[in-house]
């Protein structure tokens, strides 16, 4: 029975955030509420039987925050606390029978300085500790306390709630900072897995398309029946593994922890290079250099230009023929994809698609320089980026 019970509380208020005071935690308001309980407890001890039913009104009005938040589900508030608070110290201090040494009817004022300091701003703290002020000073003149004692506890109740105040303000901003770095980090995963997309389909219907080319040349020029099915299994084929390479890139935006997808490198340029040639395209592959020194994530980067600028060719100008040169350095690695240009392939520089932006942003996060155009009658990719970890998270 009280597991459930403890259970419902927990659901209906533990878990909502929106009932405690921005920056503050429910932690906060619990030992703000029995540390008042504790103050109007031991208040009302001190007082005559004859002031029982007073000291009761003066409990139930200071606790009233608590009792608002615990029934209606209202946020706890600054005016509210102030309210109440003053409310039952004034009852405690002027409507009992006889002054109390040692009074802790005083400390009341003094928490509730300290948490309107720490939830509102510096005007409110002070005067909500100007208002505690005027409260104790006519206790005072009433001969109801000895003011010396408990202004310099009120100044210091202000103090911590400014300091309270400050640290709120600190962790607003904190949450806030952490909250735009979430949305950064959302829209580079989206970024990357649209690059990802973007390469294996360019990729694969590249390849595929010169399968279909070959195989309808096959069937117009030469007859070969043979040669234009192997050409047209080839595409399928081709066609099947794209699939599983979409599924695969897609299943990134799966949030369960520890999924990962296997992602090519720089040893898998070669296989990359044998499907564009079995395609059909005239393309030579030269590797100078050790290629285990090349990181996982260099090496990505590497075979996605890679894979871009085959398809680029293979899409723009599939008659000429290209050349890929991968030099692995000692402090960094140098991609060169070139091909000879022709009158119609010139389209290639003619605007910045995703596939060229993609192939800069690849190489401009791991600290590298990309330099993609025409030049020497030649379309020419060339991406050097550096081996050690320098890039830009």
């Amino acid at each position: 029975m009280l597991r459930v019970a403890a259970e419902s509380i927990r659901t209906r208020f533990l878990e909502r955030d929106d009932l405690v005071p921005p920056g503050f935690s429910w932690a906060f308001v619990v030992v703000i509420d029995l540390s008042m309980l504790t103050i109007v407890a031991v208040a009302t001890a001190q007082r005559p039987t004859e002031d029982l039913q007073i000291s009761l009104l003066a409990c139930a009005i200071a606790m009233s925050q608590s009792l608002i938040a615990f029934i209606w589900g209202i946020r706890h508030h600054a005016v509210i606390c102030w309210l109440s608070t003053t409310i039952a110290a004034a009852l405690f201090l002027f409507a009992t029978s006889t002054p109390i040494d040692a009074d802790f009817a005083p400390l009341a004022l003094v928490l509730m300085v300290g948490v309107v300091g720490g939830m509102s701003s510096v005007p409110a703290s002070l005067a909500a500790a100007g208002s505690s002020a005027v409260v104790l000073l006519l206790a005072a003149a009433a001969h109801r306390l000895d003011i010396v004692l408990y202004l310099p506890v009120l100044a210091m109740g202000w103090l911590v709630g400014y300091l309270m105040h400050t640290q709120q303000q600190l962790i607003l901003r904190q949450q806030e900072a952490q909250r735009l770095l979430a949305i950064h980090a959302a829209d580079d995963e989206r970024r990357r897995i649209a690059r990802e997309v973007h390469d294996v389909i360019a990729h694969s219907l590249s390849i595929t398309l010169l399968h279909l080319t070959g195989a309808r040349r096959e069937l117009q020029q030469d007859g070969d029946i043979a040669e234009a099915v192997e050409a047209l299994e080839q595409a399928e084929e081709l066609g099947r593994q794209a699939m599983g390479d979409i599924r695969r890139t897609v299943g990134l935006l799966d949030s369960s922890p520890m999924r990962a997808a296997a992602e090519p490198g720089a040893a898998e340029i070669g296989s990359l290079v044998a499907d564009f040639r079995n395609a059909g395209l005239d393309v030579t592959l030269t590797v100078t250099g050790r290629i285990d020194r090349v990181s996982a994530a260099v090496g990505l980067a590497l075979y996605r230009i890679a894979q871009e600028s085959l398809s680029n060719i293979a899409k723009h100008a599939p008659d000429s023929a290209a050349e890929i040169r991968l030099d692995v350095r000692r402090r960094s690695v140098e991609l060169t994809v070139s091909n000879q240009l022709r009158e119609h392939a010139l389209v290639l520089g003619s605007s910045a698609g995703r596939g060229v932006v993609g192939m800069r942003q690849r190489v401009e996060l791991l600290g590298g320089q990309a330099d993609i155009g025409p030049g020497d009658e030649q379309w020419r990719v060339r991406a050097l980026i550096p081996l050690e970890a320098n890039g830009r998270c």
